[in-house]
């Protein structure tokens, strides 16, 4: 009996239960850090989604904050010079050696500081030789800091010297260079604007650099000193200085005529620079584009009152349209005396250029454009100038025949030169 007490209690268990255990991604840890993770992504994707929507929007705005217009002011009218009265000296007044050191050294203080508004423009451009090797070559000239947009630092600089051009450097007044890029440019005046990135150039050179300060050309006069500054000899930091011959010149080119400011000073085939008032203001751009011809020797400028609408166009990156026509003021005295039309004579058209296209002809005389009357030159670059590539402008024409002048409305398709 107490065999049998043994056995059973042998066999008795109390509990013959198996703990099992969780899997991991059941536990309390795991699932919070998964709803997290769920979480992120779901904002990460909104925040994707919203910010693709916004960023064209927010690239535009910043675009418009940052990018600044270029405006270059108009001359003041002058008032009307009172008549000149004769002075006659009858004092001898004598200079000795020293006060001519002083004067000179003065003007050349005129000079330094409106050299600090000049650059040197190096055009460097490969080519291959007879045995097609290549070489590089690189000339240089003077070009004009007109201001900057907020992004870029812009400069007026002679078209021909840098076309076709591998790489722009421009060395500044305290001699730091940087790459620059051409923006826009016209053939027809051969005016060419190129840029600098502000990021690329020093604080300390930004503190040196000015501005052009760009006067008026309308109130010279014939016998005015004037100084050339820049590379008006073809060498870099070259000075001259000498008096106006003419003031009065205008130089035709297509579409309009411009004022060309001739001097005493001898010219240079690669002079380039601008002619500097003893007011310290650019009143000319040295140019060869358009030259007087009884003067070809000597220095002659653009008057820069006639060009500024030009830099501001080129400086806002606006394309200069041509129509292609050379022509003559009509007058109301011409008008009168010859009895024709008052507008501008037609004298040549050039071949392949919009004007020819549409069938404008020497001999036309042009009265209207754009459903503007036109009276002179001036009113068909102002007109030229509001307009873009491509675009299409009605011309009135007054064309002579047997039975008196007959009048056409011609469609001409502006595009650049």
């Amino acid at each position: 009996m107490g065999e049998d007490k043994g056995n059973n209690h042998s066999n008795f268990s109390f509990m013959q239960e198996t703990i099992k255990q969780k899997k991991i991604y059941q536990t309390k840890i795991v699932q919070k850090l998964a709803w997290s993770v769920v979480c992120g992504v779901l904002f990460a994707l909104t925040a994707l989604i919203i910010f693709a929507a916004v960023l064209p929007k927010l690239n535009s705005h910043m675009e418009k904050q940052e990018v600044q217009e270029i405006v270059i002011p108009e001359d003041s009218e002058a008032a009307e010079e009172p008549e000149e009265i004769p002075v006659y000296i009858t004092e001898t007044i004598s200079m000795e050696l020293e006060d001519y050191k002083k004067m000179y050294q003065q003007l050349k203080q005129i000079g330094n500081q409106a050299e600090k508004s000049l650059v040197n423009v190096a055009a460097v451009t490969v080519d291959t030789d007879w045995f097609d090797e290549t070489y590089t070559s690189q000339s240089s000239a003077s070009g004009v800091l007109i201001g900057d947009n907020g992004l870029e630092f812009l400069i007026l600089t002679n078209y021909e010297h840098i076309r076709g051009a591998e790489t722009l450097l421009v060395t500044f007044y305290d001699y730091t260079t940087a790459q620059a890029v051409l923006k826009k440019y016209d053939k027809n005046t051969g005016l060419a604007v190129i840029s600098v990135n502000m990021s690329d150039v020093t604080e300390s050179t930004r503190s040196v650099i000015l501005y052009a300060d760009l006067g008026s050309s309308k109130t010279l006069r014939s016998g005015e000193p004037v100084i050339a500054v820049g590379s008006p000899i073809g060498s870099q930091d070259s000075v001259l200085f000498g008096n106006l011959t003419s003031s009065t010149q205008m130089a035709a080119l297509y579409d309009g005529v411009y004022n060309v400011l001739t001097t005493d000073m001898a010219a240079a085939d690669s002079g380039s620079g601008v002619l500097v008032s003893w007011s310290g203001k650019i009143v000319g751009l040295i140019q060869n584009q358009c030259r007087v011809n009884s003067q070809k020797d000597t220095i002659q400028a653009y008057g820069i009152s006639d060009i500024k609408n030009v830099i501001e166009h080129l400086s806002n990156n606006q394309d200069i349209v041509y129509m292609g026509i050379m022509g003559a003021d009509v007058t109301t005295a011409v008008s009168e005396a010859e009895e024709i039309p008052i507008g501008v004579y037609v004298s040549d058209v050039a071949m392949n250029s919009p004007a020819i296209e549409a069938g404008i002809q020497p001999g036309d005389i042009i009265t209207a454009m754009s459903g503007q009357p036109i009276t002179n030159l001036k009113d068909i670059m102002s007109i030229l100038l509001k307009c873009s590539n491509g675009q299409s402008v009605q011309v009135v024409c007054q064309r002579p025949s047997q039975e008196g002048y007959q009048e056409l409305t011609l469609t001409v398709s502006l595009k650049i030169l």
